[in-house]
């Protein structure tokens, strides 16, 4: 039988990371090339990809970061310049990243319309993709009265029901791995989830 992982290892009832358990991963057991996470808005994406990251020692990427850091506010950008001055934006980064080999290796984490774009599916086909898939019942406490995402006006749980169902067969037609996060599953218990899956993923698509 092949040994556990640290993450099987783990105690299940401790949501918090343990820096000895980051620090013992073997670096082998890290897959090789980028880990992109998919899925809507609010799933926690951002979230569960720095767990990973911090798991396997990878650098943690995430897309709507880098252009707040370079362009300003999303929210602003869409409001100014309008969604699809914004999605080249987001494509340009994301084909950055992918295609840089000072983010090999890293765990990407990528907008929720981001797939939609035809130049970004052409990109995430070479590689690894993980779909983090959860329903509007998990989602409504997270963004109910939000204002700062423009795609969820004027009414964002419904407006987040009708773009996840818009998105749906595409995030199923890229993802290598599906991880439900709904209900009230810790992080813990997703980021289990995840490790074994990504290990998994060793060879080529």
């Amino acid at each position: 039988m092949p040994p556990k992982s640290p993450l099987e290892t783990a105690g299940s009832g401790d949501d918090r990371l343990d820096p000895v358990l980051v620090r013992s991963l073997s670096e082998h057991e890290a897959p090789r090339g980028p880990i992109v996470l998919i899925g809507p808005m609010a799933a926690g994406k951002s979230f569960l990809a720095l767990h990973l990251a911090k798991f396997h020692g990878y650098k943690f990427v995430d897309a709507d970061q880098l252009i707040v850091s370079r362009h300003g506010v999303i929210s602003e950008i869409f409001e100014t310049y309008g969604e699809r001055y914004f999605r080249d934006l987001e494509a340009d980064t994301i084909a950055e990243v992918l295609g840089d080999p000072e983010y090999e290796g890293a765990v990407f984490s990528v907008g929720g319309g981001a797939p939609m774009t035809p130049r970004v599916r052409e990109r995430l086909a070479g590689h690894r993709v993980v779909y983090l898939r959860i329903d509007a019942e998990t989602v409504a406490p997270r963004i109910a009265g939000n204002t700062s995402r423009p795609m969820l006006r004027p009414d964002p749980v419904a407006r987040w029901t009708e773009i996840l169902e818009q998105r749906r067969e595409t995030y199923e037609a890229l993802a290598d791995v599906v991880i439900d996060a709904s209900g009230d599953r810790s992080i813990a218990d997703m980021a289990r989830e995840l490790d074994g899956a990504v290990r998994g993923l060793t060879g080529d698509r």
